[in-house]
């Protein structure tokens, strides 16, 4: 069974960079050179900040298709409790996508005291149901930022909320497989590279 890898193309160092975890005997097949190049075949990777739609029109219009492709924007967890109005200003935000959270459930106090509402004022259940809403605790809270968010945008987020524990659940990255020309593939890596929002281009190989 084929297992697809990436094999940077370095004239200076003999090593070999893959895009996928690999077992030790991957590894050694690797090591040993018991690996087949593909042809027609190359892997770009591309600057953090740009869109999916402008890869896709620029690479359209230098005539590549693009075979597959790896686009995730930067997703932040919240590790303690934001405040509801922490979240809101978070959901408005021009560097925020989404955030989606969930509620930790509710005491079972405050719960039997509102449903044994007709016992009480109606002040008295508008109190408590303020209570549960402006107290929220959270089972987890996701903030998912937008295309162009970057490492930068995520340490002044952090400044503008100290008082958050903001952890990275996931890294921007921006990489597509495009179709070559066979034998061409060198070519085509030195005329994307020239580009100022490709960061890197590398041949594509396969482990039998």
């Amino acid at each position: 069974m084929k297992q697809l890898v990436v094999i940077i193309v370095s004239v200076l160092v003999p090593f070999i960079g893959f895009a996928q975890v690999m077992d030790d005997t991957d590894i050694k097949k690797l090591e040993k050179g018991e690996y087949n190049i593909e042809a027609g075949k190359i892997q770009v990777t591309f600057s953090d900040t740009v869109s999916p739609t402008f890869i896709e029109q620029k690479l359209d219009d230098l005539g590549y298709e693009i075979l597959s492709s790896e686009i995730k924007n930067i997703v932040l967890s919240i590790e303690n409790n934001p405040s509801p109005q922490q979240l809101k200003e978070l959901e408005e935000s021009e560097w925020v996508e989404f955030v989606m959270s969930e509620a930790a459930g509710n005491s079972d106090k405050e719960m039997e005291e509102i449903n044994d509402s007709d016992t009480l004022g109606s002040d008295k259940v508008n109190q408590l149901l303020a209570k549960l809403t402006y107290s929220k605790e959270y089972e987890y809270v996701v903030v998912a930022l937008t295309y162009n968010a970057t490492e930068i945008t995520v340490e002044d987020i952090k400044a503008a909320y100290p008082d958050l524990k903001f952890e990275v659940l996931q890294q921007s990255q921006r990489s597509a497989i495009l179709k070559t020309e066979e034998d061409k593939e060198l070519e085509a890596m030195d005329e994307l590279k020239k580009l100022d929002f490709v960061k890197n281009t590398a041949m594509v190989g396969n482990l039998e």
